[in-house]
């Protein structure tokens, strides 16, 4: 008898990979001072910014973003991301704040001062 639960998520990871494959990055991520292998995401940017007051009373903009990787898919190797590591893309240190695992793909809440 086939697993239904194998089938949806590998059909759901195909699906996010073919999503990831239209708007392709690659990221470097860095996990207590190791640098992991490259790996292949979609970084997109969250519209709005927000202020934050740091020491001395400075204030920095916050961008947020969401990376979107892939789980669970039959020939890719699954996006290895977690809650405190950190990546450069566009010019810009990123730290993922939340992970969010999915059937099939994962997705992580980043954010980045300036």
């Amino acid at each position: 008898m086939p697993n239904i639960a194998n089938y949806i998520s590998t059909d759901r990871a195909s699906g996010a990979w073919a999503r990831i494959n239209d708007k392709p990055t690659s990221i470097l991520i860095v996990r207590k001072d190791v640098n992991l292998a490259a790996q292949t995401v979609r970084l997109e940017f969250d519209n709005t910014t927000s202020e934050v007051t740091g020491q001395g009373n400075t204030i920095a903009s916050v961008q947020r973003a969401r990376v979107f990787g892939v789980r669970a898919h039959a020939t890719i190797a699954a996006t290895d991301i977690k809650k405190g590591d950190r990546f450069s893309a566009h010019g810009v240190i990123w730290r993922v704040i939340s992970v969010i695992p999915q059937t099939g793909e994962i997705q992580a809440l980043c954010e980045v001062s300036a």
